[in-house]
């Protein structure tokens, strides 16, 4: 049996940035259908106390309003977040409205494996999540796998 030849190209492709966006609106109580209808999308929601995302986080204390890029992982960053503002763009003053009373939030999240890595947001995305009034929280998780000189001790 022959092992399926991979590309340094392909190879280098599955080392990049994985990107993970999402938007999410949390307060208590929140009315979903009514957001979900404003916004003209599906979501993901949760309600306060709702279930555990795991046995060892406590219960959600608020409700959770959220929606999350489809694009594939090893899109750019600028493209998930060009998805998420085509989204929402149109209903920014009911979103301005929302942050009066609830959290608005842009979660990214990172997962990289290489060493060396970098991203940067544009000011154009920064400028309309502050419009909405979103907090913008970002996760790098590092995962550099067994190939590495520091996994494998071969550091000097």
């Amino acid at each position: 049996m022959v092992a399926p030849t991979v590309s340094r190209k392909d190879d280098q492709q599955g080392l990049g940035p994985r990107c993970y966006v999402s938007f999410s609106i949390v307060d208590l109580p929140l009315d979903f259908k009514a957001i979900s209808e404003a916004l003209n999308q599906k979501s993901a929601t949760t309600r306060k106390a709702g279930s555990r995302i795991s046995q060892v986080l406590k219960p959600l204390q608020e409700d959770v309003w959220s929606i999350n890029s489809p694009l594939d992982p090893l899109k750019p960053l600028e493209e998930h977040l060009r998805w998420l503002r085509e989204q929402l763009e149109s209903r920014v003053d009911y979103l301005a409205d929302l942050s009066r009373t609830g959290l608005l939030r842009v979660y990214i999240g990172f997962t990289l494996s290489q060493e060396q890595s970098s991203f940067r947001i544009s000011p154009e995305f920064v400028r309309f999540f502050a419009s909405v009034n979103a907090l913008i929280d970002m996760y790098i998780l590092c995962n550099f796998g067994e190939d590495s000189e520091e996994a494998s001790g071969s550091a000097d």
